[in-house]
């Protein structure tokens, strides 16, 4: 069957903010846009058992992060590995129903930790109790669609993040 998804509307965006869209198909990926609508990177599911791997592909093609989610872990965890640069891991800090934590651990800008709504897309980054990067549904009128603001934080580890958190949530409520 052929399902058909509508262009991404990115005349919301703030400068430096990226649309991240989930396909409709979870092994086929995310897009990312910018904000000039032009396509910057996606994301690639590999069937790997146990756990799920994913490529972050460059417009050229080229890998410029992976996300490696092992299967068997007591906090949802997965990590974020990019060339040339030391490998991060994300896990999930807190289990609470609405609210939740997680932690980026050795980024090169130190630990960062990831506060708010995490199923709807409404959180932000902190570092040192200042925000260096938001993901909202604010600026997108498609629901399959989130957007990532990195303002003090590699901006691949933030939509890296950000997609694998999705994809840990979606797996959980799909």
């Amino acid at each position: 069957m052929f399902h058909h998804q509508s262009a991404p509307d990115v005349t919301g965006l703030p400068t430096g903010a990226y649309l991240v869209r989930r396909k409709l198909s979870s092994i086929e990926g995310y897009l990312v846009y910018d904000a000039t609508d032009t396509q910057i990177y996606h994301f690639k599911g590999h069937l790997a058992f146990p756990g799920a791997r994913w490529s972050m592909l460059d417009a050229g093609g080229s890998e410029v992060a992976g996300l490696v989610r092992p299967a068997m872990h007591i906090h949802p965890t997965f990590t974020v590995t990019r060339p040339g640069r030391t490998d991060v891991t994300i896990r999930k800090a807190t289990f609470a129903p609405i609210m939740e934590t997680w932690r980026i651990e050795g980024a090169e800008e130190g630990d960062i930790d990831l506060h708010g709504d995490v199923l709807n897309h409404e959180f932000s980054f902190e570092h040192d109790g200042r925000t260096v990067g938001t993901t909202t549904r604010r600026w997108i009128s498609l629901t399959d669609a989130y957007a990532v603001q990195a303002d003090g934080m590699d901006p691949v580890l933030a939509i890296a993040a950000a997609v694998g958190i999705d994809s840990v949530e979606n797996e959980r409520n799909g």
